[in-house]
C-alpha cells in the first residue's frame, strides 16, 4: 500500500473512532434530582413570582396549599397544575392541625382541602384530570412525626423535607433584607446558620433532597434564583413529588435525619471541591496517617474521586491521598461519590 493510501486509511479509522467512541469519564454522571416545596398558600403576592422562576429555569415544583387560602385563587391552582407542578395536600389551616393532633380532625381537615382543590379545578376538567392521575400527596403543618393516619379512602404519602430554607425566619436574626437572604441561601447551599435542628446542606443530601419553602414570604422570590442558579450549574435538575421509589402508606423522610451516604456512589465519579482552611493530604483517611502533601492552602480547588468516613479521596499535587471533609466545600451530588 502506497504512503498516501495508508494515511488516508489510518485517518478514516481514526473519524471512526471519534464518531463512534466516547471516553468512558465523559459519560459517567450522578443523578441528582431536587424537589423543591412551597406550603401555606396560594398567594396574590408571591405564588404568581415563584412560578414565573421555575418557568424561566425550567423547574418543576410541589406545592403543598392550606385549604382556607383556595377560594378566589382558583386561577393559581389552576396554574400550578397546568404548568406540570404537583399538588399536595397540607390541611385546611395550621394551628389545629399541627402533628399529634387527633386523628378525626386531621382527616376532616384533609378532606376539607381536598374538596377545596377540586372545586378549584372543576371548570377547567382536563386540568382535573391531571390531577387525579397524580398519587396523592400529605405535607402535615411543622412536620409529620408519623404517616398519615390510616383511613378509608385515603391513601397518601407523607413528606417532610431534608432541607428546611428557614425562609420564614423562625430561627434568623432579622437584620435587613440583605443579611435575611444570605441565611436563608446559607441554609440551603452553604453550612445552615439557622439552627433550630438544620445542619445539612441540599448537597450533603444529595439525589431525591427535598426542600421546604413557602409561597407568602417576599424573601422565597428573591433567593430562588441564586439556588437555583447554582443547583442548576452543580447538575441538579428539578421535579416534582412524588420520587419515584417511594410508597404510599409511608413517610419516607424523617425530619432531622442526616445524609444517606451509605451507598457505594457512581464508579468513576468526581467532584471538584476548594479548601476551605490550610489542609494535608494523608495517605489514609485518619488524622494520624502519613502526610503525603502538606499546607494545601485555603482557596485551592481540589478533585474529589471518593469518600470515607467524613473523609474525601483526593488528587492533587500529584498524589492520591485524603482530605478531612470539614476542611472542603463541595459544590454537587456528594453521595454520588465512590465510597473506598
Amino acid at each position: 500500500m502506497q504512503p498516501k493510501n495508508v494515511f488516508l486509511a489510518l485517518l478514516i479509522v481514526c473519524s471512526f473512532a471519534v464518531l463512534f467512541s466516547v471516553p468512558a469519564q465523559a459519560q459517567v454522571s450522578a443523578p441528582f434530582r431536587v424537589y423543591l416545596t412551597f406550603e401555606d398558600g396560594p398567594t396574590d403576592a408571591y405564588t404568581p413570582q415563584i412560578l414565573d422562576l421555575l418557568a424561566q429555569y425550567g423547574a418543576k415544583a410541589t406545592f403543598f396549599p392550606n385549604g382556607y387560602q383556595i377560594a378566589g385563587r382558583e386561577a393559581i391552582i389552576q396554574r400550578i397544575v397546568r404548568e406540570g407542578h404537583a399538588l399536595g395536600n397540607h390541611l385546611w389551616i395550621e394551628p389545629p392541625v399541627y402533628s399529634g393532633a387527633p386523628d378525626e380532625r386531621v382527616i376532616e381537615s384533609y378532606w376539607q382541602t381536598e374538596d377545596a382543590v377540586r372545586a378549584a379545578l372543576a371548570a377547567t376538567p382536563d386540568l382535573l384530570a391531571i390531577y387525579d392521575a397524580q398519587l396523592r400527596i400529605f405535607r402535615q403543618p411543622g412536620g409529620g412525626a408519623n404517616p398519615f393516619p390510616a383511613s378509608t379512602g385515603i391513601h397518601v404519602i407523607t413528606y417532610n423535607w431534608n432541607v428546611d430554607s428557614d425562609d420564614c425566619g423562625w430561627f434568623i436574626q432579622d437584620d435587613g433584607d440583605s443579611f435575611y437572604d444570605d441565611q436563608v441561601i446559607d441554609n440551603v447551599l452553604n453550612e445552615p446558620r439557622s439552627g433550630g435542628g438544620l445542619r445539612w446542606n441540599v448537597y450533603e443530601h444529595g439525589d431525591g433532597a427535598i426542600i421546604a419553602f413557602h409561597d407568602i414570604n417576599r424573601v422565597t422570590g428573591r433567593v430562588l434564583p441564586v439556588i437555583l442558579s447554582e443547583l442548576q450549574a452543580a447538575g441538579a435538575t428539578f421535579e416534582a413529588l412524588p420520587r419515584p421509589w417511594d410508597s404510599v402508606g409511608t413517610m419516607p423522610v424523617e425530619l432531622g435525619a442526616p445524609p444517606v451516604l451509605h451507598g457505594d456512589g457512581v464508579p468513576g465519579f468526581t467532584l471538584t471541591g476548594t479548601v476551605i482552611d490550610v489542609a494535608r493530604v494523608r495517605a489514609l483517611p485518619d488524622g494520624n496517617a502519613e502526610i503525603l502533601y502538606g499546607s494545601v492552602q485555603s482557596g485551592t480547588q481540589i478533585t474529589l474521586t471518593g469518600r470515607s468516613n467524613g473523609w474525601y479521596q483526593v488528587s492533587y499535587g500529584g498524589q492520591v491521598g485524603w482530605m478531612f471533609g470539614e476542611l472542603l466545600d463541595v459544590r454537587g451530588v456528594i453521595s454520588g461519590l465512590p465510597r473506598r
